[in-house]
């Protein structure tokens, strides 16, 4: 089967568990980046593992293809970056302005800990972010004294790092196998969004804990199959990403791909940190589905309206997940070797 020269093979059945998958979408398009195609979700039909996959799904070496136009790309001239920098000032305003609330509900804290990945608590050493995309995290990290080190298979994405960054970072233009680092290499391993567009999760997750060192910790975070955005927003949810995502994981699915690789587990859990970003996207795909343009959901600027239903949404749910501690839209996972 070819889809814009994709080529693809059926995945029937839950890669965790085994289980049959149920058709959970059948009309799964690309609203973010207009690649062609149709991209059904299945999700299975084990209630205690609620994996969702593509399938079909698409041959490894052809997944590149999806990333032909990607967010990291953004910033490849100096206008670019000067918006991704207003961006960020906006940005910085919003977290000003919202600040009082976010703190009540425990949002400000929830924010500092995603936007460190959880390593706060620990002495910076060696650190190594797969999918670093174009540096931004790394940056951070390295202001905070970690020796930082990146890996993306997208060579565009590693270009915009060095111009952004210089040789403040150390970025490798592959992928984390074909790295090849010794046996304990690395104090922590992070992956930021990067899981779910993994052909084998599990294979992923034995590599980075080969290359952590005794005690070494590896922090992921993913979209959250059993969000409030998901059950709100549902085939137009942002986290779904059609077909970058190749498999959307529930906190039980994440946990048990972390068992299956080997690690002990210390922390699973669910986050708000950023749902305003989740809901104000789904916002934007379901008002493109509605007028039928849904390639270009992600391109409806952001207004004052939605930007508001989005914040609203976020703060219902950050209250919502001291009764249901599975309803953030993002998995964490926090593993040691």
């Amino acid at each position: 089967m070819l889809t814009m020269e994709i080529r693809t093979v059926p995945r029937p059945s839950c890669l965790l568990c085994g289980s049959e998958g149920n058709l959970l979408y059948s009309d799964m398009q690309d609203r973010m980046f207009a690649v062609s195609g149709n991209w059904p979700l299945k999700q299975c039909s084990n209630p205690d593992c609620g994996l969702c996959w593509q399938d079909p799904t698409p041959v490894e070496s052809d997944i590149p293809r999806f990333y032909i136009d990607y967010f990291t790309h953004e910033i490849s001239d100096p206008k670019q970056r000067f918006l991704f920098r207003l961006r960020s000032w906006l940005y910085s305003g919003y977290m000003c302005i919202t600040y009082v609330p976010s703190a009540l509900l425990g949002l400000s804290k929830s924010r500092q800990h995603v936007s460190h990945m959880f390593l706060e608590d620990i002495k910076p050493g060696r650190l190594l972010d797969v999918g670093c995309g174009a540096g931004i995290f790394l940056h951070r990290m390295h202001n905070l004294e970690w020796s930082v080190t990146g890996v993306d298979f997208d060579a565009k994405a590693i270009e915009n790092a060095k111009v952004m960054y210089g040789t403040d970072l150390t970025v490798l233009h592959t992928d984390l196998p074909s790295a090849r680092f010794p046996d304990e290499s690395f104090d922590a391993v992070t992956m930021s969004h990067v899981i779910e567009h993994a052909p084998d999760p599990v294979a992923l997750l034995m590599e980075a804990r080969r290359i952590l060192r005794t005690q070494g910790r590896l922090v992921i975070t993913t979209p959250n199959i059993r969000s409030l955005g998901h059950k709100k927003f549902r085939d137009c949810w942002w986290g779904l990403d059609s077909p970058r995502h190749l498999q959307i994981f529930s906190l039980a699915a994440l946990r048990e791909c972390a068992r299956k690789a080997g690690f002990n587990l210390v922390k699973t859990s669910t986050t708000a940190a950023n749902a305003d970003t989740f809901m104000g996207g789904s916002f934007g795909f379901m008002e493109a589905k509605q007028t039928g343009d849904c390639s270009s959901g992600s391109r409806v600027k952001i207004n004052f309206v939605r930007g508001l239903r989005s914040l609203l949404l976020q703060y219902w749910e950050s209250f919502l997940l001291r009764h249901n501690p599975e309803c953030g839209e993002e998995v964490v996972l926090i593993c040691q070797k």
